[in-house]
């Protein structure tokens, strides 16, 4: 006699057994460190001696490099060496310097030479930003400003500026640019303002403190009867502070001035050339993810009479509404110490307004 067993028997086994196994532990990078705890997670990156390690449970924390027993990670990562990138999938501390495992098997390295290491992704995106295009890397905004007013008064303003600084790892170029331009139409016509100011610095890197910088600063203000003030120059700043939320360098050098005044009830024309010092600050500073102020300042004493000079400021204050979209105030100041007959000494230009965001990454 023979049992017969239905088809669909051995199926209800295999799948019950199949439910009863445990379920298998979704793969994680681990670290173990010398004091024998153990996090699982994911290793985002080493740098400054901090290791970024991100967990299901808590916020990405920094681990001391230096407290590190061993490292295992789920996806390879690119360790930066002077002979070249390893791909490596685990590091273990010993007495002999630290064991890395790679592709080709394991290898035992200085730990000095163990100071970064980063993903596929995050090391491209490194790479490409040693050596960007000319037309990358930029950042900045401009701003247009327009007031008229009808009636009692009959008046018109136009103002405008722009920043912009593509900044590498290696060197960094800054462009401004304002004007400021207003009238009255009223029974005696009058130009109350009508000046612009531009420039540029390029500074490259020395060291990670020192650099060397060229610039060129532009300026024509019509109520001054200034045609044009050009001044050239370079020399070597220093960064006295560098972090992710501020910028501060301090320059000097000498600069080459040509400037050219038109001619007034006062005077004839007048063209000025001399060389000058060149001593002058940059500073920068973010205020939270929103907001951005940048100022700059420089005094220009003449050489062949130190007690004359010229000096220049400007800043620029941007806050971001939305992706696209900010509101710019931009100040300037411009004083010579050395006026033409029957001008005023000192101009100083405000514009504020709604702006544009400009990058290029």
């Amino acid at each position: 006699m023979f049992l017969r067993i239905p088809l669909r028997f051995p199926l209800a086994v295999v799948a019950f057994t199949l439910l009863a196994l445990p379920a298998p532990c979704l793969r994680a990078d681990s670290v173990v460190l010398k004091n024998g705890d153990r996090l699982t997670g994911t290793a985002v990156k080493l740098d400054g001696g901090k290791l970024t390690f991100k967990t299901a449970y808590a916020d990405p924390i920094a681990i001391a490099w230096d407290q590190v027993a061993s490292l295992t990670t789920n996806q390879p990562l690119v360790l930066p060496t002077p002979k070249g990138n390893l791909t490596i999938t685990a590091i273990e501390r010993s007495d002999a310097g630290l064991v890395v495992t790679t592709p080709s098997g394991p290898s035992t390295l200085d730990p000095a030479v163990v100071t970064v290491l980063r993903s596929p992704a995050d090391q491209l995106a490194y790479e490409a930003s040693l050596h960007p295009n000319w037309g990358h890397a930029w950042t900045g905004a401009a701003n247009v400003s327009f007031a008229l007013a009808r009636g009692n008064s009959d008046t018109a303003t136009f103002g405008a500026g722009f920043t912009a600084v593509r900044a590498t790892r290696t060197d960094k170029t800054s462009l401004y640019a304002h004007t400021l331009y207003s009238e009255n139409s009223n029974a005696t016509p009058s130009t109350s303002a009508n000046a612009t100011g531009g420039g540029l610095r390029y500074d490259h890197n020395v060291n990670p403190k020192l650099f060397t910088f060229g610039t060129g600063d532009f300026y024509a203000d019509a109520l001054q009867d200034l045609d044009l003030r050009s001044t050239l120059g370079g020399g070597f700043g220093w960064h006295a502070s560098k972090t992710a939320k501020q910028t501060f360098d301090v320059l000097g050098g000498v600069v080459w001035t040509h400037e050219s005044y038109s001619a007034n009830s006062s005077g004839p024309n007048t063209t000025n050339s001399f060389p000058a010092l060149d001593f002058g600050e940059v500073y920068s500073r973010k205020f939270g993810a929103a907001s951005l102020l940048t100022e700059q300042a420089y005094i220009y004493p003449d050489l062949s009479s130190l007690s004359q000079y010229q000096f220049t400021f400007n800043s620029t204050y941007s806050t971001k509404l939305g992706k696209m979209f900010n509101w710019v105030t931009t100040f300037s100041d411009n004083y010579t110490s050395f006026p033409p007959p029957g001008t005023l000494d000192n101009d100083l230009v405000l514009t504020t307004g709604l702006g544009i965001t400009l990058t290029r990454p």
